[in-house]
This record gives C-alpha cells, sequence and structure tokens, in this order.
C-alpha cells in the first residue's frame, strides 16, 4: 500500500510539472492564472536556459523550458506510466538503452550547439524524450532488481 502511494504521488507531481511548463500556451491572456506567471517561469528557470527560439510555441506563446527538455519531461512521464502499465513483468531495460539513447542525446547537443546554426526543435526533443524514457526505465527496473522497495533490517 506504501508503494502505490509513493507512485500515485510521482505520478501526480509529474503531472503538475508538465502542466505547470505548458499551460499558459493554453489559457487565454486574460486569465487569473496569468498573475502567477512570472513565479513560475522563474522556477523552470532554474532548470532550463528557457529561450524562446528553442522551445515550442503553442497559440503564440512559448512554453516555459525548451524543446530538449520538454523531450526529457514528456518521456520521464511516458516513462514512468510505461512501468506502471505495461513494463512490469514484460520488458526488461538494460544498460545497452540507455547508453543507446545517452549517444544520441549528447550527439545532438554536439551538433545543436557546436557545429549547426539552426536549433532544430524535434530532434531536441526526440532525442531528450528516448534518452530520460530509457534511463529512466532502467534505474527503476535496477531499484526493483535489487529489491530496493522490499528491505528488511536484519539484526546485528
Amino acid at each position: 500500500m506504501k508503494i502505490r502511494l509513493i507512485l500515485f504521488f510521482i505520478l501526480f507531481f509529474a503531472m503538475l510539472w508538465i502542466a505547470g511548463f505548458s499551460i499558459f500556451s493554453f489559457i487565454p491572456k486574460e486569465n487569473s492564472l496569468q498573475a502567477i506567471y512570472p513565479f513560475v517561469k522563474m522556477s523552470y528557470g532554474r532548470v532550463c536556459h528557457q529561450l524562446p527560439g528553442k522551445s515550442f510555441c503553442v497559440n503564440g506563446t512559448s512554453f516555459l523550458i525548451c524543446a530538449r527538455c520538454t523531450g526529457i519531461y514528456v518521456g520521464s512521464f511516458v516513462g514512468f506510466l510505461f512501468f506502471l502499465l505495461v513494463s512490469r513483468n514484460y520488458f526488461s531495460f538494460n544498460i545497452k538503452y540507455v547508453t543507446a539513447a545517452s549517444l544520441l542525446f549528447l550527439a545532438d547537443v554536439f551538433i545543436n550547439n557546436f557545429l549547426l546554426t539552426a536549433y532544430n526543435k524535434t530532434g531536441a526533443f526526440i532525442t531528450g524524450y528516448l534518452f530520460s524514457f530509457f534511463a529512466l526505465n532502467f534505474i527503476i527496473f535496477e531499484v526493483k532488481r535489487n529489491n530496493f522497495f522490499h528491505s528488511s533490517q536484519r539484526d546485528t
């Protein structure tokens, strides 16, 4: 029961985090939520450079984080849902998937920041998504494999 409560809170806060960086693109400019926009923008500024040219734009308003960070957070959320709904008994993730996704991610960062002048939002989103999806599931499977949630205290 305690583990389900922890999983629920993780899922709930992940949904809040994703809603926080995207909601201002979907609500009208006259909405009362706009009053908290500077505070929300500042909180996401701690984890992302927030350059508008590197962010997805919906309804004329940019997300509060760049496309790569959007991919990282959405990939983590989807990866967590995948773990909860699908993968528990059917899949196992090994370090090869994480390594491949990490190499793609690093190559994309290097190419976009040092070799090309045009930023590719779609590529940044996809590489961020793949990296976080596989990294999160690998971490979860390692924690599960090592019986982290079922540890018992031994008397010494």
